[in-house]
């Protein structure tokens, strides 16, 4: 998703996966399966990228 909001970043480095998930469902309207899948793709990004936070 080329606009991802930043929210999902907040929440997923904030440790609220459930909200990253509601936020990118908001944003992309996407089923909750795929945005699961997505957010936890982007968590294992944001720690492969971003190993101290």
């Amino acid at each position: 998703m080329k606009n991802l909001p930043e929210s999902v970043d907040h929440e997923i480095l904030s440790g609220r996966i459930i909200h990253a998930i509601k936020a990118y469902r908001d944003a992309s309207g996407c089923t909750i399966h795929e945005a699961m899948d997505f957010v936890e793709e982007r968590r294992a990004e944001l720690r492969r990228d971003r190993p101290s936070t």
